[in-house]
Order: structure tokens, then C-alpha cells, then sequence
């Protein structure tokens, strides 16, 4: 099978002809609510994809975090395990290989659907659900890629290796985090990888805009509500703050990214404030208020530059004012992450998808962090991208869904690539 037109119109056959399994699989993986926070039913979705996996002729690994671990890594998973599952769809030989990963992990449902986020139900061809676009839509595209190189009758020369992970709604650390740091994934024993989370179904995403996660808490003199001017209200120290972020930081955020960041919007930095809680009393001045923030932060902007900005304005407060203290706390940090845009993937990937989609693909950048991180910071891979079906402005929306058609254009695009790197066995 040399002629790539060929192998072409026998992956889209084969895809075609495996709609009603593709559908039925989405929808089992969709219907166990793995919300994360804390990390419910994860062994029974490994489980689900780990035995479509094996039916499709994968080795399977499951790979526990160890129960010690789980306080560290998985600190709001109330000691719930964390399965990460792995498939080795082997070709004549090891290498080239190409590792796709997704996260079974999803936000909670929330309020306010139309449907029952956990029944998917499919119409109109969606599958709505929570979790069908970010990101189970792209672990069903990435097996059902082998599933149809193999109803095609496809001989791969390297190895696809497939792996769902938990957690990254909450960083990844026991995820993607645990793999790479065990070994599991790195530029030592990979070619290629793909990380499949809802990054469009015609975007090759390069990377994620940077993250700092950090806390506030600023501190006063608890007093009577009726004298109080005998303590120091700790909220209207925090309003201090957040005035000076508007003064100081906020002007130094209107600068554009040179980047493609999806969706436009966020070529920005972003910093937002989520939370606050103070008080305990309707007539007690406040002793402690506590804040938490998002920052986004660009390609062109760093972690440490960020961390510097916030200290900087609370100790400059602190100097001009005896009542202000403060207490700064990082909750997580990611360093913003780019690829080049002419690997062998990226390629590989750009010519796939014109074949399937009849139109160039575009470049992305996520607006929020991935596990792409892990594999290119700490496992040195360039060779890595992000693709994936489910449509990236519904995560974590009410009435999430993905189109039929976007999981199985995704799983022909990445089964055709696939074959470009690894070569075809004549």
C-alpha cells in the first residue's frame, strides 16, 4: 500500500464503517462522572478505555500512583487513587513511535444544563456531555485512529502508544506529570506525541500561554464593628492591593502577543481575581481576608517576572503603611510553553489534515496550560503538539458537546499521520 491516496481512502473507510462503535464508546467513557475535584470513578474509566484498547490488539498497562504519594501529588483528591492507563499498539518495530494522550478528568458539571451532563445524548450529530469536548472526545479519536489502521489492514513499521491520564483539570502532576517523570515518556524513548485535548479540529496548537495560580491573604486587627477604628479591617487592606494591580500591573497587560492564541481574546495576559473570603460576623471588623488569582500570562511574559510584579506592590504598601501586612502564596506556577512550527509532527499533522478537512490547518496557542507541558519541559521534546476534536471555547461550559463528525475527521487525520511518521510496511 505505497500510494498515499490509498491508504488515504482506506482510513476513511475504515473510520466510516466504525461510527456506531466510535459513538457507543464516546458515550460509556462521557457517562462516568469523573469530576476532578476529587477525582471519582477514575479506575473505572481506565478500565473502560483500557479494554477498548485491548480489543483493538494494545498491550495494556495500568500504572498506579503509589498511595504515599497521593498527598502530594493529588492534593484535593481526598486519597482517591490516580490510574494512569497505557496502550501499545506495537508495529514491526519499536521506534519511530508516537505517544497520543489525553485526560479522562473533567470539571465539575455545574448548574444550568439542558440535558443531563452525564447521560450522553446524542443529537443533531453532538454528543453532549460533560467532559464530551474536554477532553474524552480526543482519547475516543486517538484509539479509534489505531482501531481503523487496523480494520484497514494497515502495517505500521513503529509504534503508536495511547495513554489516558487523569487530573489535569487540577495541574496533572499525577497524570501526565507522574508519567514523564517516571520514565514513561521523554525524548529518550520518544519520537512524537500527540496531546489530544480540545484544541479545535483543524488547529495544530504549539503550545499554552504561561500560569500563575497564587493566593493573597492580607492582615488586620479584629474589633468591634461599632469602634472601628480600634482594629485594621484586613478587607479594606485587600482593596488596597487590588487598586494597586489596577494602578501598576493592569497598564503593562494591554500588549499583544506576537503568538497565535486561540481564541483571539486571549492574546493578552489575563490576571483575575476569583475568590475572596473575610469575616465572620456582621459586626466584627475583619482580621484576615483571603484572595486567590488567575494570571495568564503570554509567551513574552515569565512566571518569575509575574511573581516579582505582586510582591513588589504589597511590599511597596507595606513601606507606606504600619497597618498593611501580607502573606503571598503560590498555588501553581507553569512557565509558558512553545514548539517551532516545522517538526516532523507539526508537518506531519498540517498535511494529514488538509487531505481530510479539504482546507489548510492553523496554528494555535492555548489560552490555558496543558499537559504538553510536562513533555516538553521536563521530558525535552520539541517533537510534541496538541490535537484534538472537541471544539476548545465549550470546555467547561454547560451543554458541552462534540461533533460526530470532528471525532472522526480527528481520528483519520491522526491515523494518517501516524503513518507518515512511522512509515508503512509494504
Amino acid at each position: 500500500m505505497k500510494d498515499y491516496n490509498e491508504i488515504k481512502r482506506a482510513i476513511d473507510q475504515a473510520v466510516e464503517s466504525l461510527e456506531e462503535e466510535l459513538i457507543e464508546f464516546a458515550k460509556e467513557i462521557v457517562r462516568i462522572p469523573t469530576e476532578n475535584p476529587p477525582g471519582r470513578y477514575y479506575p473505572e474509566c481506565a478500565e473502560a478505555i483500557g479494554n477498548m484498547m485491548e480489543k483493538i490488539g494494545c498491550e495494556v498497562e495500568y500504572v498506579n500512583v503509589p498511595h504515599e504519594l497521593l498527598p502530594k501529588l493529588a492534593p484535593k483528591g481526598e486519597n482517591l487513587p490516580r490510574v494512569n492507563v497505557i496502550g501499545k499498539y506495537k508495529g514491526t518495530l519499536e521506534r519511530p513511535n508516537i505517544h497520543f494522550s489525553g485526560h479522562y478528568d473533567v470539571v465539575p458539571a455545574g448548574d444550568g444544563w439542558s440535558v443531563d451532563p452525564y447521560e450522553a445524548v446524542v443529537k443533531d450529530g453532538k454528543l453532549y456531555g460533560r467532559g464530551s469536548s474536554d477532553q474524552k472526545s480526543g482519547i475516543v479519536s486517538q484509539i479509534f485512529a489505531i482501531y481503523a489502521l487496523k480494520k484497514a489492514g494497515i502495517k505500521l513499521k513503529g509504534t503508536i502508544i495511547s495513554s489516558a491520564t487523569p487530573d489535569e483539570e487540577t495541574g496533572g502532576e499525577a497524570g501526565m506529570g507522574y508519567l514523564v517523570r517516571e520514565g514513561y515518556l521523554s525524548s529518550k524513548n520518544t519520537d512524537y506525541c500527540v496531546i489530544t485535548e480540545c484544541l479545535d479540529v483543524d488547529k495544530v496548537c504549539l503550545g499554552h500561554r504561561g500560569t500563575l495560580w497564587f493566593e493573597l491573604i492580607t492582615k488586620g486587627v479584629q474589633s468591634h464593628g461599632s469602634m472601628p477604628y480600634e482594629g485594621v479591617n484586613a478587607i479594606e487592606n485587600m482593596v488596597k492591593v487590588l487598586n494597586a494591580i489596577d494602578k501598576e500591573i493592569r497598564p503593562l497587560l494591554m500588549s499583544g502577543s506576537k503568538y497565535p492564541i486561540q481564541p483571539v481574546e486571549c492574546r493578552k495576559s489575563t490576571l483575575t481575581v476569583t475568590t475572596i473570603e473575610a469575616g465572620n460576623k456582621v459586626n466584627t471588623v475583619p482580621n484576615h481576608c483571603k484572595a486567590t488569582f488567575d494570571w495568564r500570562l503570554i509567551p513574552e511574559q515569565s512566571v518569575s517576572w509575574a511573581k516579582e510584579m505582586i510582591v513588589s506592590i504589597c511590599d511597596k504598601l507595606k513601606d507606606e503603611n504600619p497597618n498593611f501586612d501580607y502573606e503571598f502564596n503560590v498555588i501553581m506556577e507553569v512557565e509558558p510553553t512553545i514548539v517551532p512550527d516545522n517538526t516532523e509532527v507539526v508537518n506531519a499533522f498540517l498535511s494529514a489534515g488538509k487531505e481530510f478537512l479539504g482546507k489548510e490547518m492553523g496554528f494555535s496557542l492555548s489560552p490555558g496550560s496543558d499537559d504538553q507541558k510536562y513533555v516538553v519541559k521536563e521530558g525535552n521534546m520539541d517533537q510534541c503538539i496538541v490535537y484534538g476534536p472537541g471544539p476548545l471555547v465549550l470546555a467547561h461550559k454547560v451543554d458541552e458537546y462534540v461533533e460526530i463528525e470532528d471525532m472522526k475527521n480527528s481520528a483519520k487525520i491522526m491515523a494518517l499521520a501516524a503513518t507518515m511518521l512511522l512509515g508503512i510496511e509494504e
